[in-house]
């Protein structure tokens, strides 16, 4: 089988030839010798024997911003500050750099006072949605020509409500702010849930059978019933949309996810990706098997911190009984979510050995 072939039956729970090793090479990909990366990703795979799962590949569809809105960035002692200014008001957002995680992150969320989340409808309100399919016809030219490529469904890359979570506000301020101004929050998490479903719509046009977002699903930073209410809704409705196409949504989610995986089923996800057992997440590739049965996917599996610290004599019998965990239903075998910085080459042409010789 080539790797598509491989990685499809296994998303779907057909027979394979052998267990499909897809790795997950985000941050540690920076850290390998420039000869390894000058090659490329492709190459890597090529190299370890691993099954190329291109993850996230290119959005068909991008936003333009608003011609009334300006932004403007300054940079001071590695913190950058941007100013969004529109006719109706002005956000302000900052990042900062580390040189030691070799990554910038969000230190000053933009949506601040009652007023920022209508400056921000607006901006949602004004913002124009194009269907392009140049990143996508250029990912397909390149290293997306082997393997199986997970379109981005939405071009803000995750559901409204994590988007809020995430980059727009924050945990804690958004649980005061949904107390605070609650119509307010909502107001602006419709009109967002809406420009997202309007862009459902344009990618399913895409050549992407399976989509996927940078979800980030955990109940670390909601509740079951929030996620009901506010992602679980918007998600379903990604699912009917893509279904009506003949088509697949994939969700990643790498955090603490026990309460979530059978609601995820529910709203038609068609697998779960990045799932890790603890300390990262909280539920063992057995537990989830268990809870969702046959009928949804698995991608993930070799917890982070086990695959960076375990000897290459304790990861072969480890990354075996996480094979046999995940058996019962789809099931391809990753490094959930990102790989810690100091994974060996080594490993990874281990454990796509360990997946070859595996016959389900």
């Amino acid at each position: 089988m080539t790797s598509q072939e491989r990685i499809l039956a296994a998303l779907h729970g057909k027979p394979v030839d052998h267990i499909p090793f897809c790795p997950f090479l985000a941050y540690v990909w920076e850290y390998f010798p420039p000869e390894i990366r000058d090659l490329g990703q492709l190459a890597f795979h090529h190299r370890v024997g691993a099954d190329p799962l291109w993850r996230g590949a290119p959005c068909p569809v991008r936003v333009v911003p608003p011609a009334a809105m300006e932004c403007r960035s300054t940079e001071v002692g590695g913190r950058t500050n941007w100013e969004i200014k529109t006719p109706v008001g002005t956000l302000y957002q900052a990042w900062q750099r580390s040189d030691s995680g070799n990554t910038s992150f969000l230190v000053e969320h933009p949506l601040k006072t009652e007023r920022d989340y209508k400056v921000q409808q607006w901006i949602e309100e004004n913002n124009t949605l194009v269907y392009d399919l140049t990143p996508v016809n250029d990912h397909f030219a390149g290293q997306g020509r082997e393997g199986l490529s997970l379109g981005m469904l939405v071009p803000r890359g995750k559901s409204a409500f994590q988007t809020l979570v995430e980059h727009l506000v924050g945990t804690e301020e958004l649980a005061y702010a949904l107390t605070d101004y609650p119509d307010t929050v909502e107001s602006l998490w419709r009109t967002m849930v809406a420009r997202d479903l309007e862009a459902v719509k344009l990618a399913a046009q895409a050549p992407y059978a399976h989509y996927i977002t940078w979800e980030d699903s955990s109940t670390q930073n909601y509740s079951p019933t929030q996620y009901d209410a506010y992602i679980g809704s918007e998600i379903g409705e990604w699912c009917r949309l893509l279904a009506a196409c003949g088509k697949f949504y994939i969700q990643h989610a790498c955090g603490h996810v026990a309460a979530l995986v059978c609601r995820m089923k529910a709203h038609g996800v068609h697998a779960v990706e990045s799932i890790s057992p603890p300390p990262t997440g909280n539920i063992t590739i057995r537990e989830a098997r268990q809870a969702i049965g046959a009928g949804m996917g698995i991608i993930g599996g070799i917890e982070p911190t086990q695959f960076l610290h375990l000897s290459e004599g304790i990861l072969k019998p480890y990354v075996e009984s996480v094979i046999a965990e995940g058996a019962g239903g789809p099931f391809v075998l990753a490094n959930s979510d990102s790989c810690p910085p100091g994974v060996s080459i080594e490993k990874f042409e281990l454990v796509a050995a360990i997946a070859r010789r595996t016959h389900p």
